[in-house]
């Protein structure tokens, strides 16, 4: 049985494994968390090339 820690996010209460603990240094997060983060990041990631983007279309014109 896989011992049970607080999702940094929320703080609900999930199991994972000790390795994947260790891993990821004790910030542990639920899967709702972590598929906010990982948007998050994506639509952080995707401004920046809408900006680069129109920097180098009135570049070129």
């Amino acid at each position: 049985m896989s011992p049970i820690f607080p999702c940094k996010g929320c703080g609900t209460f999930i199991e994972r494994s000790s390795q994947h603990y260790r891993r990821v240094k004790g910030q542990v997060l639920c899967s709702t968390c972590s598929d906010a983060q990982r948007r998050e990041l994506a639509l952080q990631q995707r401004s920046a090339l809408a900006r680069l983007w129109s920097r180098l279309k009135t570049l070129v014109r």
